[in-house]
């Protein structure tokens, strides 16, 4: 707050008004001067009203409620746009210069109150990359960890997603896709290993790949 509403008080309100550019927020008036501008949750969280006296120190709860609150209605709108992680979400409120103990603080809230949560988040991550752009595990698991998902949660929603059956389905749509492109190639060999090569690529594993190969090379011979 500027030094000029510090020398305000202590001073008694004189009166509260809605803000006419946001009808959410509330301006207060300390004997008759402009003292800060606040959300509805502060003037309800403080119980402020006209007649009360606001004091140095009041006035430095309120400014740290109000900076909490801007935290938590940008990472709000950032979740109700998609789901994130808390180090997207963190990475993000870093970057608008939030205070780095009030982001910490509203994770956390959010984290307790189930607005955020990492193994939610992991596995509906792996669900749409799996079903959407059919990426593979090692695939999925490396964007999980640059959105700062552990190695176990990732590992968890990657079970969760890919069952035996469900990855030798995947694979055979995408070798099917190209098919036309693998039976260029003449050579067997050669073949097979532009097969394994785009399936390493689209992030599957070795051991899934070479599992199912022998299937796979015969269904896009036939």
């Amino acid at each position: 707050m500027a030094d000029e509403a510090d020398q305000q008080l202590p001073g008694v309100i004189s009166s509260i008004s809605v803000q006419k550019k946001n009808k959410e927020r509330y301006s207060i008036f300390v004997d008759e001067e402009f003292l800060i501008g606040v959300s509805e949750q502060t003037l309800l969280k403080f119980n402020l009203a006209k007649g009360d006296t606001i004091t140095h120190a009041l006035l430095r709860k309120i400014e740290r409620e109000e900076g909490r609150f801007a935290v938590k209605s940008y990472m709000m709108k950032r979740l109700g746009s998609r789901d994130h992680s808390r180090k997207e979400l963190f990475t993000k409120a870093i970057r608008k210069e939030y205070p780095k103990n009030i982001i910490e603080k509203v994770l956390d809230e959010l984290e307790e109150k189930g607005y955020l949560n990492d193994e939610n988040f992991a596995e509906k991550f792996a669900q749409d990359k799996s079903h959407l752009n059919k990426w593979g595990p090692n695939k999925i698991k490396a964007h999980l960890y640059k959105k700062g998902i552990s190695g176990n949660v990732a590992e968890r929603s990657i079970q969760k997603v890919f069952g035996d059956k469900n990855i030798k389905e995947v694979l055979l749509h995408l070798v099917l896709k190209r098919k036309r492109r693998f039976l260029r190639e003449d050579d067997p060999y050669k073949r097979k290993k532009k097969v394994v090569d785009h399936l390493a690529r689209k992030g599957y594993r070795s051991s899934n790949i070479y599992k199912h190969i022998d299937e796979l090379m015969k269904a896009i011979e036939q």
